[in-house]
């Protein structure tokens, strides 16, 4: 009896595990399965943001092949003639590829840092007993000094002092006119400028500090589209970087529990907002950082603002060129939540696979999004404010969506107020939006379900949907016989004025009348 060859026993295994798979799909819990949804199978709702550096700078084409649709700029780190060689290559990729990438200026804020050592380092071991300066002196024998002015105004007894971005815990015991005495509760080393938290003290600090102003004058001279704010506790330091930013959306960074006392007033100061989760996991006792995102998550979508989840999404690809399979849960659980978009930092910006990284991340939320818990998501009350024409007539173009087997909606704005509700409202097919303005396109290719394209204006509504009509269909987005809801405004090319809903089926008369 013959035997198979290489070629066909791997033939016929494959073949083994589709069948295989196949029989598993079958018994998977409905809730798991896609819905019945006209779902394009290149269709992805949940973003991507990718950190820019030495690592993906010259892949920015491929980033966006893979499905990049921000830019992340880390003023943390590089210069700022680094920064403007990145940016006109991302605007280059951009145009090449004829798809709208934001960019993301990421400002470091006041972070606080221990001094140094003689040594560059101590180990603490658990139960030493040390003394906490303030300042950024070098420390002596059993001494930690740590960059807060108002270290012994803001720390009492019974507080922590998390260093080394959360590695090592001391507890405060007291403290006198020079230093606070602590207790070390969790031992490890301490290197010189490592972070510092304290996370039950209010420590008073300037936001924007003075490096954060001079790079904001560098954002402004880039054009970029959005502005991350670190370590945001109140809106009223989100309303004093507005008027040093005027234009760009601000993305607060919630990464201190300050910051989660006080969400309500930032949610209504802020255009974005980062679920920031390193710093934050050390704010926080880790175990309460999940239902904190959550929680976070759902009150921005019903806030009207939109959302980025962030921090070791995909750490291990930096190195690895497939994720860990709770790497791969994480993203998902993220898109579940409600996200509008996920985020990569050192993952693109200095490891060893940044298009994998980002590809991914694309397949992950695609796979998300079809299952019956992705229509659970959180989403804007269906309630329209009383006398908001742009509200009611957006819960309008969802419900019919949502009701009626519609391939898209397509909108026509000005200045994406329109569209953010749309995707606050989260339907069920993509959101096309259409605008005249270069810079309302890039903003809006943050928003969850939202694919944004330039548009030129038209004198009347009937013309701008037969050209939009020719042009989505020669940019392959629909087809002749698609049916899609338009939402626009009367008087055409004025913002605020969104009022016109029209189903439509392309390719046929789009007169009124």
């Amino acid at each position: 009896m013959p035997t198979a060859t290489t070629n066909e026993t791997e033939a016929i295994t494959e073949i083994l595990e589709q069948e295989i798979m196949r029989e598993r799909v079958q018994r998977l819990p409905a809730r798991l399965l896609p819905p019945e949804r006209r779902l394009r199978e290149t269709t992805r709702f949940t973003k991507i943001v990718a950190t820019i550096g030495p690592a993906s700078e010259d892949r920015l084409g491929e980033l966006i092949d893979a499905g990049l649709s921000v830019a992340r700029l880390n003023f943390s780190h590089g210069t700022p003639d680094e920064h403007r060689r990145r940016m006109a290559l991302i605007k280059a990729a951009s145009a090449h590829r004829m798809t709208p990438i934001a960019v993301l200026a990421d400002l470091p804020g006041p972070k606080m840092r221990t001094g140094m050592f003689p040594d560059g380092k101590i180990m603490l071991k658990e139960g030493d007993v040390v003394r906490v300066k303030p300042g950024q002196a070098v420390a002596e024998p059993g001494e930690v000094y740590v960059g807060v002015e108002d270290l012994l105004e803001a720390v009492e007894p019974g507080h922590r002092i998390s260093l080394a971005d959360g590695q090592v815990l001391l507890r405060a015991n007291s403290k006198d006119s020079e230093a606070i005495t602590a207790t070390c509760e969790r031992a490890g080393p301490v290197g010189n400028r490592k972070g510092v938290h304290l996370p039950d003290s209010d420590v008073s600090y300037e936001l924007p500090t003075a490096e954060d102003r001079e790079l904001i004058k560098l954002a402004r001279e880039l054009g970029v589209d959005m502005l991350g704010v670190s370590f945001v506790g109140h809106a009223s330091e989100l309303e004093e970087i507005r008027g040093l930013a005027p234009g760009i959306d601000l993305v607060s960074k919630i990464e201190r529990q300050a910051a989660l006392f006080n969400l309500d007033e930032i949610l209504e100061a802020t255009d974005g907002l980062m679920v920031a989760r390193g710093d934050l996991g050390v704010e926080l006792d880790i175990e309460h950082l999940p239902l904190v995102q959550k929680e976070i998550l759902e009150r921005s979508v019903l806030a009207g603002v939109y959302t980025i989840t962030a921090t070791e999404m995909l750490e291990s690809m930096i190195e690895a060129g497939r994720p860990t399979r709770a790497e791969v849960t994480d993203v998902a659980n993220a898109v579940l939540d409600g996200t509008d978009a996920v985020m990569l930092s050192a993952e693109t910006a200095v490891g060893k696979h940044p298009v994998e990284a980002v590809s991914t991340m694309a397949r992950i939320a695609q796979v998300a999004e079809r299952s019956e818990i992705y229509a659970h998501r959180p989403s804007l009350e269906s309630a329209p404010e009383r006398g908001h024409f742009s509200r009611a007539t957006a819960m309008a173009a969802v419900h019919v969506a949502n009701e009626v087997d519609v391939d898209c909606i397509v909108c026509f704005t000005e200045t994406g107020n329109t569209v953010r509700l749309l995707s606050r409202f989260r339907p069920d097919v993509e959101i096309v939006a259409l605008s005249p303005r270069p810079d309302t396109v890039r903003k809006m290719a943050v928003l969850a379900h939202v694919r944004p394209l330039l548009f030129r204006r038209e004198p009347s509504l009937e013309a701008m949907i037969d050209t939009a009509a020719d042009l989505l269909v020669a940019r392959r987005v629909l087809q002749t016989g698609d049916r899609v809801i338009f939402v626009a405004g009367v008087p055409v090319g004025f913002a605020r004025s969104t009022n016109v809903l029209k189903l439509h089926r392309i390719g046929e008369d789009s007169r009124f009348t």
